[in-house]
């Protein structure tokens, strides 16, 4: 009942308001008073840009030779990782023995990667 008094409010105003904010705006077409410019410019003009230091990273190696373009980066072969610094020295233990006991592929459902 309040969304169809709502709607009802909101069809009744809606010309009202239409007719209120045409009567305040300026009449597209009207002519201009005289000395008086077309556009008036109300934002300053940009500042000049400011220089911009470049950014120097310690130990990043130099790129100014142009036969270095298209060569692999220095230590690109080695691992950003290795064991010992942190790490196992391996994922997991070794797998020893075979198959879990009382498993065998012909006790694998029919369909499964592990039947024969």
């Amino acid at each position: 009942m309040m969304y169809r008094n709502f709607a009802i409010a909101t069809l009744l105003a809606a010309p009202l308001i239409v007719m209120a904010t045409q009567a305040l705006l300026p009449k597209p077409g009207t002519p201009q008073q005289q000395g008086e410019p077309a556009i008036k410019p109300d934002v300053p003009p940009p500042p000049p840009p400011m220089p911009v230091a470049p950014v120097v990273t310690p130990g990043a190696p130099s790129v100014d030779a142009p036969s270095a373009f298209g060569q692999p980066m220095v230590g690109a072969d080695q691992p950003a990782m290795m064991p010992g610094t942190g790490l196992p020295d391996t994922s997991a233990p070794p797998m020893t023995g075979g198959m879990a006991a009382g498993f065998s592929p012909q006790d694998a459902p029919a369909g499964s990667p592990n039947s024969e």
